[in-house]
């Protein structure tokens, strides 16, 4: 993986369980060492929510999601669990990121499930260019590894997003490390409480430290993963505060798919918050790109938490002030879809 600048799209082999810790219970991201259609017939444009499924046979052991298809694909022998285990956790996630984004992002992506000896658990997954996702399961996997697992959903997020050049590589990442739990809280597979308490600990790793130069400049762990993380927090909620809690990050990347900003897609970042702007009718995302991107612009957390409401406790978990300035806009980015509505 390259952090350096370059003249085209980075590579998408993102090994994103090695990387960014996650939720207790699932596989973990490595700590820091220091420190839209175009077109129905379009084969990259995203399909839309409503489209009617095909009618031609599916290939056996693939999932449709509307008129998505996810082909699975197995290596390293027989995987840890019957294959049709497999396929409904890889048809849940799909449907939850889905419905998250009013359609799958891509007309088709290939699931490779290779079975690993030793510990059990989505060990680590990659991404490939919108087309494929590689995913490694211990051999001692369970269901329960499955329902908690965070990987799977990390990488169908990639697939929402156009590629850019290396040194954005924190705009890629931090999408999916910030959307993930979103997704799967909205689908009651996360509480709010395991979010915002994660987020309260983590988000401080993506602050900028002495010498910064911006996200676009410094390419530490930290600020590759958890500074991106913190970016789309930050225009979150923002955005929220910009349209009376009517308009959020979802509908930024919802126009950025729209516009058919999708995996398969190579973009420029002026081009991401034009798009992003125009979807939402604010300059959020081309301001704190200047401020947070071009330069090292900083984020008070404590005075974030404290508008958002969420009040640590000494043993790192989170209660909730429904009281504070900004309790609506917390609640309404992990609400679920019927609450949303």
């Amino acid at each position: 993986m390259r952090h350096g600048r370059s003249t085209g799209p980075i590579p998408r082999l993102l090994l994103s369980s090695a990387l960014v810790l996650l939720f207790g219970g699932c596989a973990k991201r490595a700590e820091p060492a220091t420190g839209a259609p175009q077109s129905a017939d379009d084969d990259n444009a995203a399909p839309t929510a409503t489209a009617t499924p095909e009618t031609r046979a599916d290939p056996p052991g693939s999932v449709r999601v509307g008129r998505s298809l996810l082909t699975i694909v197995y290596e390293g022998g027989e995987p840890p669990l019957p294959r049709e285990v497999i396929r409904d956790w890889i048809r849940r996630d799909a449907e939850m990121v889905a419905e998250y984004l009013g359609g799958f992002p891509v007309p088709s992506l290939e699931v490779t499930v290779i079975s690993r000896p030793g510990r059990g658990g989505v060990v680590f997954g990659t991404h490939d260019d919108g087309k494929w996702i590689r995913v490694w399961l211990g051999t001692t996997t369970t269901q329960a590894s499955l329902d908690g697992d965070w990987v799977l959903v990390h990488e169908m997020l990639h697939a929402a997003f156009p590629d850019l050049d290396a040194e954005h590589r924190w705009m890629q990442e931090g999408l999916s490390t910030y959307l993930e739990p979103i997704v799967r809280a909205r689908q009651g597979t996360l509480s709010e409480q395991r979010v915002w308490g994660f987020w309260a600990e983590k988000m401080d790793y993506g602050r900028p430290r002495a010498g910064d130069r911006g996200l676009d400049h410094t390419h530490t762990w930290g600020r590759t993963y958890w500074g991106g993380a913190l970016f789309w927090l930050v225009a979150d909620v923002e955005l929220r505060r910009a349209t009376g809690n009517r308009q959020g990050l979802g509908d930024a990347v919802r126009g950025v798919l729209k516009a058919g900003g999708n995996g398969r897609e190579y973009w420029s970042t002026e081009r991401v918050a034009s798009v992003c702007d125009e979807a939402t009718g604010t300059k959020v995302i081309s301001r704190l790109y200047a401020e947070m991107a071009e330069a090292p612009g900083d984020v008070d957390l404590d005075a974030l938490w404290r508008r958002l409401g969420v009040v640590r406790r000494a043993d790192g978990s989170v209660e909730f002030d429904d009281d504070a300035p900004d309790a609506a806009i917390r609640r309404a980015i992990t609400a679920s879809p019927a609450t949303a509505r």
